[in-house]
């Protein structure tokens, strides 16, 4: 089993903190600096991340990923290019046009 995009998020973030530890631990940076730099990186992550996450073609491979979902049909001419790429996307089986 792989791990799930909030286990991945959560590793990043524990590795990160341990990341700043040592660090500041080894007179690399500040406490300051570190806290500087979270709080850069805490506005900024959230921005970038929205920008990929939240497309058409993220929210059909997510929901596609999911194990419950067995199909999932599109209208039959759909209009967002991530959804045309989608239908004709062999390795996303579970997505399909109306006939």
């Amino acid at each position: 089993m792989y791990p799930n995009q909030d286990q991945v998020l959560g590793l990043v973030r524990n590795l990160l903190a341990l990341g700043g530890g040592v660090a500041i631990g080894r007179g690399w940076i500040t406490g300051e600096q570190l806290a500087q730099i979270g709080g850069l990186a805490g506005g900024l992550v959230p921005v970038v991340w929205t920008l990929f996450a939240h497309t058409d073609g993220a929210k059909l491979a997510a929901v596609a990923a999911l194990p419950d979902v067995k199909k999932i049909i599109t209208v039959a001419a759909p209009t967002s290019d991530a959804v045309k790429v989608a239908v004709t996307d062999s390795s996303q089986p579970k997505i399909s046009a109306v006939p």
